[in-house]
Order: structure tokens, then sequence, then C-alpha cells
């Protein structure tokens, strides 16, 4: 009777402690989590993306909302608005690399008319203005970026080298140190640009023979992807029992949610197999 008691109180203070410590967990996280998201804030402002972290986790409590209320279901309900705490990182690291592939895209161009304003007597700041006003963006707002640190002071190659922390580019790292390099060492920069130019239209040949190779891979994750959720939904409008069960079971929203997880697991992996660095 007395180890029984004794037990019972044991439990007792460590519940009261459990009690007593969540309030203090709670104001740690918050404090994390809005440092967080202050910080990518500045990040998806440096990369012009117009909303804000707030607001998309405002969208995805909306839609939880609305899905929650039609669906008659909390778990979905629940599942979308705490994907709203995670969802401005993934925005950030998307429009990274959709942001990074239009900048490597319109890389030649820029190197080209940087070295037409060489060759025309200009210096390379003259150069990368002409690129900051004429180009569309992304490369005409980055551009505009080093043009103004540049003008703020900043020597020209730390905000050039400011340039490959926001965009993810092998190919304008490569120019850049080979811009560097060159005006470190005093030599001739037309000539570096005139190869750079040949150097990423080779490379970008090679790219487009790669991706060639590699479609058959790329469209065999996008079919699996999608088929399982076409039959899904070819089912649930063929006949709605089969698959009615599913979507009222709480277990059955919580396997869909885990089969959604995994299959995303799945995709990030397929492609990076898919994948080939040149």
């Amino acid at each position: 009777m007395m180890a029984h008691t004794g037990i019972l109180i044991t439990v007792f203070f460590v519940m009261v402690t459990i009690v007593e410590l969540i309030p203090e967990l709670f104001r740690i996280y918050r404090e994390k989590y809005m440092e967080d998201v202050v910080r990518t804030t500045r990040e998806l402002d440096k990369f012009f993306f117009r909303i804000k972290p707030t607001n998309l986790l405002l969208i995805c409590l909306a839609i939880g909302s609305i899905l929650g209320l039609l669906s008659g279901s909390w778990i979905f309900a629940a599942t979308i608005a705490l994907f709203g705490l995670v969802a401005p990182r993934i925005a950030l690291a998307i429009w990274k690399d959709i942001r990074s592939a239009q900048v490597e895209a319109q890389l030649m161009d820029a190197l080209i008319l940087i070295s037409n304003s060489l060759k025309s007597g200009l210096d390379i700041a003259a150069g990368i203005e002409r690129v900051a006003t004429t180009m569309k963006p992304p490369i005409s707002e980055e551009f505009g970026l080093v043009l103004n640190s540049y003008r703020l002071g900043t020597p020209l190659e730390t905000a050039l080298m400011s340039m490959t922390t926001r965009i993810r580019s092998r190919t304008l790292e490569t120019a850049i140190y080979a811009i560097n390099i060159q005006r470190e060492t005093g030599g001739n920069l037309i000539k570096t640009f005139e190869q750079l130019v040949v150097t990423i239209r080779e490379e970008d040949k090679l790219q487009n023979k790669v991706k060639a190779l590699t479609s058959q891979g790329r469209m065999q994750t996008y079919f699996l992807a999608f088929f399982p959720w076409t039959m899904a939904a070819l089912f649930y409008f063929l006949s709605p029992d089969f698959i009615r069960p599913a979507l009222s079971n709480p277990m059955g929203q919580i396997v869909i949610i885990i089969l959604l997880i995994w299959e995303a697991i799945g995709i990030v992996i397929t492609k990076k197999i898919v994948t080939v660095d040149i």
C-alpha cells in the first residue's frame, strides 16, 4: 500500500512539473519561431517574394478551416494548419530554385551585354548597370542589388560574391570567380567574358543533352506521383461508396496523410536520382 502511495505521489509531482514547464517551453518555442519568421521574411525580401510568411500561415489556416468544414474532418484541418508553420521555409526553398534557374537562363545574355560594354570603352560597373536597367527580372534585380551595394561603398568583388549566396548556380559562381580573379591579377576582362560565354554555351548544350536522356525518369516520377490520386478521384466519382469510408473515417484520413508524406519523400529521392550534376 505504501509503495502504491509513493508511486502516486511521484506521478503527481511529475505531472505538476510538466504542467509548470509547458508555458515556459511554449514561450521558448514561440520566440524561436518568431526569430525564424523574421529571418525568413528577410530572405524572401531579398528574393523579391511579395507574400509575407504571416500571410502564408493565414492562408493555410483559412484553407484548413474551409476544408474542415466541408469534409467534417478535424484531422485534415489540423494537418493543413500545422503545414502553415513550415510553409514559409518551403516557399523560400522553392522560390530559390525557381529564381536560380531563371537567373542561370539569362546569365549568358548578361555576360554578352557586359562584354559589349567593355569593348565600347566602359568599365565593368557600367556594364552591370546596363544589365540592371535593360534586362528583364530576375537577373536585372540581382545585378541591381550588386550595383546598389557597390555605390554604397562595398567592393565590387564582395558585391558580386554576395549574389552567389542568393542564387544557387554553379555557372554563376564560375563566372564571378573568374571575373574577380581576373580583376585581381589584372588580366584582359574582355577575353575573360568571351571565354565565359563560350563555356556557358557548351555547358548548356551538355545540360540539354542530359535532360533529354533523363526525361524518361522524370516522366516516370510524375506518373507514379499522380496516378494513384487520379485513380482515387476516378473511383470517387464512379463509385463514391468505395472511397467515402476512407474519407469519413479518422483512421482512413490519417492513412491518407501518411501516404502523402511518404509520396513526397519518394518524389524528393527520385528527383535526386534522376538529377545528374555536370
